[in-house]
Formats: structure tokens, C-alpha cells, sequence
């Protein structure tokens, strides 16, 4: 079945794009040095993240630890709580004189499994020392407040720190940066560009102009 002439197909797309190429092109490349202006000139972020394990005490047995290991799993997601917890949020920022909130730390904070029963304890920051102290004084915070946990629950899962001092890099990269400024000025280019092509072609298509005329005489004829 013929399809109308008013539908357009998907070489009509493509004759729109192929008609804002250069449009499409500026787009993407100004999108792309605007990604890696911001790279350079914006402000720097770095991640401070430092490691902790959950860990259950017990004797050197099989079923002891197989048991250790399945307690400190079930508890993985209290921690991962805990570290946007006002408690350790307020410590923080006592003890580093942190000139923020609670909330606007906790913001900062993130905490991802590794594995189960291994947490990465990351704080994002313009300051990399800053996060460095702030990454560590979290997890010190953390670690001395589950042991409180335990003590009132009962419970004998703990965190102990696996490094020494918090590693600290920057997120990301330039390249990521600009490829994916350069995607989004790609997308939103070729989007516009198809979309003012259709509403020229509907507009201004002579086959359709045509086609209106004749109805339009048909009619006054009748």
C-alpha cells in the first residue's frame, strides 16, 4: 500500500538531515569545545574515596565464617545509610570545621558496594585535601558508630578500615567530557533540524498546495 504523500518517510528524514548537515556539524563541534571550555576553565571536582569492611569476629571455623559473612552482607545496607546519617555528617563537620550543613555534606557523600561485605566510601569536593580529610574523617566516623550499633543491637558485625589514607583523583576525563558535550549538540541538533525540515515541508510541500487549490475549486464548483 502506497503510503500518503503527506507521511514522511525515512528517506525524507534523511534528505532533511543530509540538508542541515552543516547546521548539525557546527552544532556538534561548538558543543564539543564548549565541553572541554568547561573542563579547563570551570571549577575542578576531585573524589576522595577511602575503603571499609564489614566484618563479623568469630572463631577460625567453616561454618563460622560462612555464617560471619552472611550476617556482615545483611548488614552492608545499615552503613550505606549511616553515612548520610546526621550523626556522622554533624562529627564531620565538628571535627574539620566544615563550613556546611549536615545535608549539604550528606550531598556529598556517596557509599557503593564493591562486593558485599566491601564498602567505598567516596566525598566529592573543589579541594582535594579537603576530601582527602573529609573521606577519612567519614569513614572514622562511621567505623566508631557501628560499633556503637553493635553494642546496643547486640550485634557483633563491625567496620574496620582497609586503607590507611583516603586516594583521591578526578572524575571523569576530558575526552568523556567533550564526546559527551559533543553527543548532546549531535542529538539536539539533528532534532531541530528535523523538526523546522517537516514543518517547512508540510507548509510549503507544492504538491500539497496544489492539492488544496483543486479541492478548493471542486468545492466552489459544486
Amino acid at each position: 500500500m502506497k503510503s500518503p504523500a503527506f507521511v514522511p518517510r525515512v528517506r525524507d528524514y534523511l534528505r532533511i538531515l543530509a540538508g542541515g548537515w552543516l547546521i548539525i556539524l557546527c552544532a556538534t563541534i561548538l558543543s564539543g569545545l564548549a565541553g572541554w571550555l568547561h573542563w579547563y576553565a570551570g571549577p575542578p571536582l576531585y573524589q576522595a574515596t577511602t575503603k571499609l569492611f564489614v566484618i563479623t569476629p568469630g572463631n577460625a571455623t567453616t561454618i563460622d565464617a560462612y555464617y560471619g559473612q552472611l550476617n556482615a552482607a545483611m548488614r552492608a545496607p545499615t552503613y550505606l545509610e549511616l553515612a548520610r546519617s546526621g550523626q556522622v555528617t554533624t562529627r564531620t563537620i565538628e571535627q574539620l570545621g566544615l563550613a556546611e550543613t549536615p545535608d549539604e555534606l550528606a550531598a556529598r557523600i556517596s557509599v557503593l558496594p564493591d562486593t558485599q561485605v566491601l564498602l567505598d566510601v567516596s566525598v566529592m569536593g573543589t579541594d582535594p585535601q579537603r576530601a582527602k580529610e573529609t573521606a577519612e574523617a567519614v569513614a572514622d566516623n562511621m567505623v566508631a558508630l557501628s560499633k556503637q550499633l553493635a553494642t546496643v543491637e547486640t550485634a557483633d558485625t563491625e567496620l574496620v578500615t582497609v586503607d590507611d589514607g583516603a586516594t583521591v583523583a578526578r572524575p571523569g576525563s576530558m575526552s568523556t567530557m567533550v564526546a559527551e558535550a559533543a553527543a548532546v549538540g549531535l542529538a539536539v541538533s539533528a532534532l531541530l533540524v528535523l523538526a523546522v525540515g517537516l514543518v517547512r515541508d508540510t507548509l510549503l510541500d507544492r504538491r500539497q498546495v496544489g492539492r488544496v487549490i483543486d479541492d478548493f475549486g471542486a468545492v466552489s464548483h459544486e
